[in-house]
């Protein structure tokens, strides 16, 4: 069974799943302005382009997971 992240968190928070799609925008939007190389090197998988809420929730979780990986 697929989970639905952005439904579990609107529910958990009391918000709309729009709400939640929006501070995660807002995030991306933050985190793409970011100097640090390694922030750097996250964003340039999406080839300069604004990732969509799921191509960067996809994203976050492989890189956690091959960094927990790595601490193995």
């Amino acid at each position: 069974m697929k989970r639905n992240i952005l439904k579990e968190t609107a529910k958990m928070n009391g918000v709309s799943v729009n709400e939640v799609r929006r501070e995660i925008s807002a995030a991306i939007d933050e985190g793409m302005k970011s100097d640090d190389p390694m922030a750097i090197a996250f964003w340039e998988q999406f080839g300069g382009k604004k990732p969509t809420v799921e191509q960067f929730l996809t994203a976050l979780a492989k890189s956690t997971k091959d960094e927990l990986a790595s601490l193995k």
